[in-house]
């Protein structure tokens, strides 16, 4: 979105949340998309004088999981909203449920789907969207929310919990630092993260 564009199109407008996404393990790819994103949206923003949310991921930024390119993207970005934004609040989540049929769609191969090695506390997007919308009007005040779900678990059992799946899931444990760092933790919440919303098997339908 070109400058110009995003003025014409939030003119008017008192708060802007940005919650674009473009799916993509390449770096130069994910980071093309985001920070040309965010540029447009935050200069936009200050234009019309509009309070900029932005939606980002926890621990994206840690140098570990800067392998990934979708982390990497999501990190530029953050840090250009954070140049241009003059009124910024950044919302960050651990993946949500729908992470797992996701990531299904994405990496099938003919009948079997691939599953990346990962511990996460996964969250319910309900839970992260009623967060959002008390940014937006007022009742949070922090520059920077986090939160998460209440339950740790692995992208490999959410999956194996997943009704009709689809596909034969099959576990992947990536390789090299940026595996071993999923693996371990690196996506996990920090101990004083806010904890939203039900958890994975009770967000699943009965």
């Amino acid at each position: 979105m070109l400058r110009d564009d995003a003025i014409a199109a939030f003119d008017g407008a008192d708060v802007i949340v940005e919650a674009t996404g473009q799916f993509t393990t390449s770096r130069k790819a994910a980071t093309q998309f985001f920070t040309g994103s965010t540029r447009a949206i935050a200069r936009a923003a200050d234009a019309v004088g509009a309070h900029h949310v932005l939606l980002s991921i926890i621990n994206c930024m840690r140098p570990e999981v800067q392998g990934y390119g979708y982390f990497a993207g999501k990190t530029a970005q953050e840090a250009v909203a954070r140049s241009v934004s003059p009124r910024l609040t950044i919302v960050r989540s651990t993946q949500w449920f729908e992470f797992a049929r996701q990531n299904l769609e994405r990496m099938r191969f003919g009948p079997i789907a691939l599953v990346p090695g990962m511990t996460i506390a996964p969250v319910a997007l309900d839970a992260v969207a009623a967060v959002i919308a008390a940014v937006v009007v007022g009742e949070r005040s922090a520059r920077e929310v986090e939160v998460a779900g209440p339950n740790t678990t692995t992208l490999w059992n959410m999956t194996k919990a997943l009704p009709e799946p689809g596909a034969i899931p099959v576990l992947l444990p990536i390789p090299g630092r940026m595996g071993r760092a999923f693996r371990a933790g690196a996506l996990l919440p920090g101990r004083d993260t806010e904890v939203v919303g039900p958890g994975f098997r009770e967000w699943l339908p009965g």
